[in-house]
């Protein structure tokens, strides 16, 4: 695996290739940032909250800010693909928002210069000091994203839904993310028992509804405390009962505490 975080750009970049990538490699995760994947080889599954995508030769991910995913690797074989992060507030990176929205997963195998700019980012790597790279990957990811909007428009992958109960647990708990108290709201609203809500969540996203609720606040938390809000009140906002159980979550999550977020 080649990876490189850039602190002052605020940007993530991996190449990743692995000959026998294990089954159980990648477990559900939800971050604050733009992600791009590109998939180049493998046989794997993409799941993006409710909705789930067979990956194929070529397919480039945009997953965006809160939205929990996760890779799922059908078999062990050779697997290799390209994943960068950004924040939206780098004003040196261009072309967001021209991303069609409704749209997580585009094949772009016919894209000559989006497949050029993923090779680009690997020379410019392996030949340049890391300060260099730091300030050529904004542009290159630009590029990229016009690119993806100029040459590659209609070529949509179409999803499979997870599950329709799955999509409306969903739908009621980003509805109502701020309020729930427990997960017997959300079962008592979707006329389920709380042990089968559970049981469709772990098998269907890999976690439990209360998991995907703490971390989703947390990052909503996080938003706040950045924005200028103070740690207890944001606590407050996003739904946390006591101060004590919101500061250890998030020590947990963020690997430190609510106050240390203010001086990243």
């Amino acid at each position: 695996m080649k990876g490189e975080h850039n602190k002052k750009s605020g940007t993530v970049y991996r190449h990743i290739v692995s000959e026998n990538l294990d089954r159980n490699a990648y477990s559900t995760h939800i971050h604050n940032v733009y992600e791009i994947l590109y998939f180049v080889e493998g046989d794997a599954t993409h799941v993006i909250e409710d909705r789930k995508y067979k990956l194929k030769k070529g397919d480039l991910i945009f997953i965006r800010p809160f939205q929990y995913h996760f890779i799922q690797i059908d078999s062990t074989c050779r697997y290799e693909r390209y994943d960068i992060l950004f924040d939206k507030s780098n004003s040196l990176i261009g072309g967001i928002d021209l991303f069609p929205k409704n749209v997580d997963v585009i094949n772009i195998l016919g894209n000559s210069i989006a497949l050029d700019i993923f090779k680009k980012f690997d020379i410019y790597k392996q030949n340049s000091s890391n300060e260099v790279f730091e300030g050529i990957l904004p542009h290159l990811l630009s590029e990229l994203l016009y690119s993806i909007y100029l040459f590659s428009k209609g070529l949509y992958e179409k999803s499979v839904f997870v599950s329709p109960l799955i999509s409306a647990s969903l739908k009621f708990i980003n509805d109502n993310i701020y309020t729930i108290r427990d997960v017997k709201e959300i079962s008592d609203a979707l006329f389920v028992s709380e042990s089968y809500l559970f049981r469709l969540f772990r098998n269907e996203l890999h976690q439990s509804p209360k998991k995907y609720i703490r971390e989703k606040r947390l990052l909503l938390a996080q938003n706040m405390i950045i924005s200028g809000i103070s740690p207890t009140e944001a606590c407050e906002k996003s739904g946390f009962i006591d101060y004590t159980t919101f500061y250890r979550n998030y020590c947990d999550f963020f690997g430190h505490s609510p106050q240390k977020t203010v001086s990243i």
